[in-house]
């Protein structure tokens, strides 16, 4: 008894004991159950003396309390065994998290933990995660409109001067001589590979079709640059139109580069021979999917899980998702071992005003 006092009174985190009043152990309630003694800790934390707590009823005590507190002790009471809570407590002025867990016969032990400074460092991690989110998000669109413009660019400087030339070699190769025949001819053809490549070069940076003429063409050229060449047989369904549904531009670039990551890793894991590529406008909403035939996921695939993402493909997914979640978008897989996966991404149409603008 001696020892036990001592561990009692010496213990930094606070404990009470309660007791159950005699006869109402069957229907337990908070009003029911009494103090029966608390350590000094628990004097201190919560700024009671022990002298006005003994002996009177926990709702007595604590008349505005969070119910949480006291649903504990009558819980543990009635199941008989350790039951567990945590949140803000007023009265301690500190998040709390509680053990309380049955001493027959019929009586009651809560322990508190402090996990205040635990809480402040979850809360700040999660703000720099959503940071981290919002950062990766913004430089997805600051790398687009970087793209863009070099695009843009090539598109306006070099491409018209590779046109230029090619029409003046061809009209040049009227008036030669026979014997520069064969070197005109070359140097058409040069012009004409230099033309394709830069024209191949300014879609691979930014296709001008995504801001002039939708998503919906801009993944169907994406699938048959990707696709194709690989023998990976593609279609695109859509539902809904763009003069219905309009989506914002940032938008349209987070899905389309997404959808060009779900792709690649269609082409790089997957094994599919067929890709269908689902384009879905409704009120407020748009989404992206990619559905293969390839072999599918893991069972009990986790994108949460360490170990998942240690595999490239998996890291890919979990980096899209960490792209959308800042413009309130979602990520989905639906797969089945050996039978092909779906990945859908949905976002809302238009961003909050002033976000990623």
């Amino acid at each position: 008894m001696i020892v036990y006092r001592m561990l009692f009174a010496r213990t930094f985190d606070p404990i009470a004991l309660y007791r159950v009043e005699e006869g109402s152990r069957r229907s337990i309630t908070a009003d029911r159950v009494f103090f029966v003694d608390v350590n000094p800790s628990y004097e201190r934390v919560m700024k009671v003396r022990r002298r006005d707590v003994i002996g009177r009823s926990f709702l007595d005590v604590w008349p505005i309390s969070e119910p949480r507190w006291s649903q504990i002790i009558v819980d543990c009471l009635r199941l008989g065994h350790s039951v567990h809570c945590e949140g803000n407590s007023k009265e301690a002025g500190s998040f709390l998290e509680a053990i309380a867990f049955p001493l027959p016969p019929g009586m009651a032990a809560v322990i508190f933990l402090d996990k205040t400074k635990l809480k402040d460092a979850d809360e700040a991690l999660d703000r720099k995660k959503n940071e981290l989110r919002n950062l990766a998000t913004q430089l997805t669109l600051t790398e687009e409109s970087t793209r863009r413009a070099i695009a843009a660019d090539l598109h306006d400087r070099i491409g018209y001067d590779l046109v230029a030339q090619l029409h003046k070699i061809r009209a040049l190769r009227e008036k030669v001589r026979p014997a520069l025949e064969a070197e005109m001819a070359a140097l058409e053809a040069n012009t004409e590979k230099l033309i394709s490549e830069s024209r191949s070069l300014i879609f691979e940076l930014s296709p001008p079709i995504l801001k002039e003429v939708g998503i919906n063409p801009a993944l169907e050229s994406l699938a048959d640059n990707l696709l194709t060449p690989h023998g990976i047989k593609w279609e695109l369904r859509a539902k809904g139109t763009m003069a219905d549904f309009w989506a914002d531009d940032a938008v349209c670039v987070i899905l389309y580069r997404m959808a060009r990551e779900l792709l690649i890793n269609v082409i790089k894991h997957s094994g599919a021979t067929r890709v269908t590529i689902i384009v879905n406008r409704g009120p407020g909403k748009i989404m992206v999917a990619v559905e293969d035939n390839g072999r599918g996921f893991p069972e009990n695939f986790d994108l949460d899980h360490n170990e998942a993402r240690k595999e490239t493909k998996s890291f890919g997914l979990f980096s899209i998702r960490e792209r959308l979640e800042p413009i309130g978008g979602t990520l989905k897989i639906i797969s089945i071992p050996g039978k092909g996966a779906t990945v859908a991404m949905a976002c809302p149409l238009k961003l909050k005003e002033g976000e990623f603008k």
